[in-house]
């Protein structure tokens, strides 16, 4: 009865929002939000569209943008009404946005070829290799916060740049979510046991990440939302459908 009441207050409150004009969006980043055919697909997506509908915000998973890492990011840092995930949410970006969630763990690290024999035993030893990232990716902004040289970190804006030259030996590593690397190399051909985690930079949690000046009746919505899917177990079921543990 407890959750009952909360979604209908959740949904009767909804017209004074303003989440009708919210503008959602997120990347490519399986398997967490992804295209699978005509439309997303995802723990995230899943989660999202879930949400949507217990807000009762007029949207569904066919409303979400799917655009590249870091015009998303940049958007939602930048104007109202906009909102990002999956967002890794660290203490660099705290104060940058709002968020809800979160929607699953995670971690952020350096993967490389087996065949290199990299051994990484501290951050001083990243200052001798390559190291790929996505501008703007959570996988830049650790490596940068723990002093690794500029000159030792090559930027992109797709991350399918970065396995392709991983798979072709033109960095030593990829800074990224270990998960979404393994699932990106497996889905371009690559052998998994060639590939291993040579260092781990941080561990987290997915958040929906909104533009700082969202208002606070939107968050407190999504977030009501969000937990009422925790509460009657359709998070875990979720999470179990990918293989992964909250």
């Amino acid at each position: 009865m407890a959750a009952f009441t909360s979604l209908t207050l959740i949904r009767s409150s909804h017209a004074r929002t303003g989440l009708g004009s919210l503008k959602v969006m997120t990347e490519e980043y399986p398997p967490y939000n992804y295209k699978d055919g005509a439309g997303l697909s995802g723990i995230s997506v899943e989660i999202m569209d879930e949400m949507f509908k217990r807000a009762a915000s007029g949207h569904n998973r066919e409303d979400i943008a799917l655009l590249p890492w870091a015009r998303g990011y940049n958007l939602t840092l930048q104007r109202p009404g906009h909102a990002l995930f999956s967002t890794t949410r660290t203490p660099d970006r705290e104060d940058l946005f709002k968020w809800v969630g979160p929607f699953v763990p995670t971690v952020v690290g350096l993967t490389a070829k087996k065949s290199r024999h990299l051994e990484i035993k501290t951050v001083h030893d990243l200052a001798d290799i390559r190291i790929g990232v996505v501008k703007d990716d959570v996988g830049q902004l650790l490596l940068r916060a723990q002093g690794v040289p500029d000159d030792r970190i090559e930027t992109v804006l797709s991350n399918e740049q970065n396995f392709r030259k991983l798979m072709a030996g033109r960095v030593d590593a990829i800074s990224y979510e270990t998960k979404v690397t393994r699932w990106g190399l497996q889905m371009r051909g690559a052998d998994l046991e060639n590939y291993e985690t040579v260092y781990e930079l941080d561990r987290g949690e997915l958040f929906l990440a909104l533009h700082y000046q969202t208002s606070d009746k939107i968050v407190e919505t999504l977030q009501s939302a969000f937990d009422t899917i925790v509460a009657d177990g359709t998070h875990e079921k979720i999470l179990k459908q990918y293989g992964i543990t909250s």
